[in-house]
């Protein structure tokens, strides 16, 4: 289910930045896709935060490095989990989105 939320969000930020009077394009993944194994999760990662660097520049919102963690530890994911919902609703907020 998260999975589908986070994909969502990323959607809508693709069409405010393909709908801009110059059009942005951004990269967009299928971030539902998933596998458990330590390849996956890496790339998935670092895909993930190659978006997030983009979307940073394009609203000015700051942010940590969302691949710098071990998702096979539960504090890490947690943390990582937090750490990503504060950073979309700040792109959110920063794109009028409620």
């Amino acid at each position: 289910m998260w999975r589908q939320e986070h994909q969502y969000e990323h959607t809508q930020f693709v069409s405010v930045f393909q709908g801009q009077p110059t059009p942005i394009d951004l990269p967009d993944y299928d971030f539902t896709s998933w596998e458990e194994t330590p390849q996956f999760r890496t790339n998935w990662l670092i895909s993930h935060e190659a978006i997030h660097e983009q979307l940073r520049v394009l609203t000015g919102v700051t942010g940590v490095n969302l691949a710098d963690v071990d998702l096979t530890k539960e504090d890490e994911f947690y943390d990582w989990l937090d750490d990503h919902r504060s950073e979309h609703a700040e792109i959110r907020s920063a794109l009028g989105i409620s």
